[in-house]
């Protein structure tokens, strides 16, 4: 009996591990035959492309999970956000802020609504000093992975710690639903050819007790997992400075013939990549053809070896791109990379400057996506509509605690604030956070207009950021009223504008005239003539800023044409100057310092 019994257990064992040899043979054997008939990257081998299609696939499945939850708090935002609250108080509430607050007496949003001031930077300067000094808890439970750079774009760069909760809601509820959204959308974008994207390695640096300081955005260091989705090898990624690393990566892109993306955190980058490579096709080519890196590059010898054996001569690809070039620079994205799906990038608020630029020249038949509202503070809103001209943003309910200022009461100190389910569509607000990195009622100076809703969920536009606005004497215009502005004086100008940006004259000592007025730099390829035109639509758009006008309480505004290239050099002054990294800056619409200013005017 026992014999018959053994006998018995044996067949069984061999059936099962039989069905799961065919079972493993056969998903094996779906992957191979998928991956085999997939389109490619140049530089792809079986291995490297069964790793990005496996890529692929765990981020469509994650971003599938992470969607239908946010499809379910969609339907009750109000518990959602309540839930998400009550969750970061009650974690944080030993914290040094979480009892200087008195957290522990809160267990309502009402109570922390009317208990809890709103809040600027300024609030937490104590408290982010003593994580400098030593004291990781001062702000949150978790021990904060950095102190995150902010951009400064709209005044000083200023420090805020980095949780692992930030980041994780950020991949969770931002990244892979981007993947499960263009998959679902357009399915043929989501392949294993490469992306080519512009992003630089940060200069790091450490606080006293060893705490890294630096960009929370992405960058090198913090995508080394996939690095086999992009076309730059991982030895370029040393690379330091920017116009370097920027011809490497335009290398590499060119090399590859089916490029699949174009990405980068901001369009601005894009643009200035193209004209870079407009500028530099020629020594391009020549490395293409030779299978030499280009030896006027600055680079570290070691890191230069470690590229050099990436490369091969490829006369025939060097060949057909000459000879695109040679043709000019319309949609050249195209005709060097005929299957480019897509360019991946923020094009919102003065971003859609440099998208107009780019989709009226080089990438002419490339459509674009632009896929997160995100922030040093972490995550805001998730763009779930790709194929949509018009970028508009779902705001996640599980990654802050929203409020928001109307707009007309943005100039007090501590206004009533409206929660989501509270909004109107059509309007427009200031964005106030709570988040799981320590900022409590934070007003991050983002103001949104309320475009639709998905459910209970607000669906909004970015229109601008309060500090780049221009206020001599109470006129208030803001970042989009300018832009808007601006966008129909070139036409009456009859030219395209490369960049602006605008200060007040006081910030120039060399001024003379008695009136405040403001000085306007705009970098075009053409002569600006009319220039009283700007002054004379900026008053037919703004009332208010025209009253003032009239009474001589402003005087006539003044514009400075610089040569070209003067904002590449503006860009590397903001570099050198501030403490945020290449990945994060974006040119400010409003000057506030009078050397930034010198610069401009010499």
């Amino acid at each position: 009996l026992l014999q018959e019994k053994m006998l018995m257990l044996r067949s069984i064992v061999k059936r099962t591990v039989l069905c799961s040899a065919v079972a493993v043979g056969g998903s094996t054997a779906v992957i191979l035959y998928n991956v085999g008939t997939s389109q490619w990257a140049d530089s792809h081998t079986w291995g490297s492309a069964t790793k990005h299609y496996l890529t692929n696939k765990l981020m469509v499945c994650l971003g599938f999970v992470s969607f239908r939850q946010l499809v379910k708090q969609s339907k009750d935002v109000r518990q959602t956000q309540s839930d998400f609250l009550l969750e970061q108080l009650v974690k944080n509430k030993e914290t040094q802020y979480g009892r200087d607050h008195n957290f522990s007496s809160m267990v309502s949003v009402d109570e922390f609504l009317s208990q809890h001031p709103l809040t600027r930077y300024g609030h937490y300067q104590p408290y982010v000093d003593m994580i400098v000094g030593g004291d990781l808890l001062a702000m949150t439970a978790d021990v904060p992975l950095q102190l995150a750079v902010t951009s400064g774009t709209s005044g000083q760069s200023s420090l805020l710690p980095t949780t692992s909760e930030i980041l994780k809601r950020f991949f969770l509820s931002g990244i892979s639903v981007l993947f499960q959204r263009l998959h679902e959308s357009h399915p043929e974008w989501v392949t294993l050819q490469k992306s080519m994207k512009f992003f630089y390695t940060p200069r790091w640096r450490t606080t006293p007790h060893g705490l890294s300081i630096g960009p929370n955005s992405s960058n090198p260091d913090s995508a080394k997992r996939i690095h086999h989705l992009y076309t730059t090898p991982p030895p370029a990624y040393a690379i330091k400075t920017e116009p370097e690393a920027l011809y490497v990566h335009l290398l590499f892109g060119l090399l590859d013939s089916n490029l699949g993306i174009i990405e980068s955190n901001f369009a601005s980058t894009v643009y200035t990549g193209f004209r870079t490579l407009e500028q530099r096709w020629p020594e391009l080519v020549r490395d293409i053809e030779t299978g030499v890196l280009n030896q006027d590059l600055d680079i570290p010898e070691e890191v230069r070896v470690k590229i050099q054996q990436e490369m091969k001569p490829n006369p025939e690809r060097a060949a057909e791109l000459k000879k695109q070039f040679e043709l000019g620079f319309d949609d050249i994205a195209k005709r060097i990379w005929p299957s480019l799906n897509l360019i991946l990038a923020t094009t919102t608020g003065t971003m859609s400057l440099y998208h107009k630029a780019l989709s009226t020249t080089t990438c002419s038949s490339i459509p674009t996506y632009s896929p997160i509202y995100g922030a040093s503070e972490g995550l805001l809103g998730v763009n779930l509509f790709p194929g949509r001209p018009n970028p508009t943003y779902c705001l996640v309910p599980s990654a802050q605690f929203y409020e928001f200022i109307p707009v007309s009461l943005s100039q007090e100190e501590q206004p009533s604030t409206l929660l989501m389910h509270q909004l109107k569509q059509g309007e427009e607000y200031e964005v106030v956070v709570t988040n799981p990195s320590g900022l409590y009622r934070y007003r991050l100076g983002d103001v949104v207009k309320i475009s639709e809703f998905f459910n209970e969920i607000p669906v909004v536009e970015f229109k601008y950021r309060q500090g780049q606005i221009l206020n001599l004497h109470g006129e208030k215009l803001s970042e989009e009223s300018f832009y808007q502005s601006l966008q129909q004086v070139s036409k009456v100008w009859g030219l395209d504008i490369l960049d602006y940006t605008a200060c007040e004259n006081i910030l120039d000592e060399d001024d003379s005239e008695s009136a405040p007025h403001y000085i306007v730099f705009v970098e075009s390829e053409n002569t600006v003539d009319q220039q009283e035109k700007f002054d004379e639509i900026l008053q037919e758009n703004h009332p208010v800023y025209k009253s003032f006008r009239v009474k001589g309480s402003i005087g006539g505004l003044r514009v400075v044409q610089v040569k070209m290239g003067t904002f590449d050099l503006l860009k590397k002054w903001m570099l050198e100057n501030t403490e945020a990294s290449s990945n994060q800056i974006k040119i400010p619409r409003v000057l506030k310092k009078k050397e930034a200013v010198r610069m401009m005017l010499e």
